[in-house]
């Protein structure tokens, strides 16, 4: 029984290891990739989130400063284009590959200067 729970606590490490989510308002989302949509060569991966939806990650993010002034410093460290201004304190930017977007967005929710950063989701149009 003990070579059991050893083994369990091992492996549980492994088994959370490759999650993939993002962060909204503090919390965990995880995302499910969706293999039959996304392909190698797209400039979009698709991935289903907890509630069932289906949102493509391009390599591009949203992000909202707490001071404006250390944009140079963000895209510098993390390797990203700025490609437009949105608000004073809100940016779209480019990351160097989709395979990258969510590891920077949610390294950049962790930091103290950031107020948020998300993916730029494209999300699918639903009929009213």
């Amino acid at each position: 029984m003990k070579s059991i729970t050893l083994f369990f606590l091992l492996l549980m490490p492994y088994l959370y290891a490759n999650e993939i989510f993002y962060y909204k308002d503090n919390q965990k989302i995880l995302l499910t990739p969706i293999n039959s949509i996304s392909r190698e060569n797209s400039t979009r991966d698709y991935y289903k989130d907890e509630n069932g939806r289906v949102v493509g990650i391009t390599n591009r993010l949203i992000i909202k400063l707490d001071n404006p002034k250390e944009l140079d410093t963000i895209l510098n460290d993390f390797n990203l284009t700025l490609l437009k201004q949105l608000t004073p304190d809100m940016y779209l930017v480019k990351t160097p590959n989709k395979s990258q977007t969510l590891d920077i967005s949610n390294q950049l929710t962790k930091k103290a200067s950031i107020q948020y950063a998300y993916p730029d989701f494209i999300k699918k149009r639903m009929s009213r």
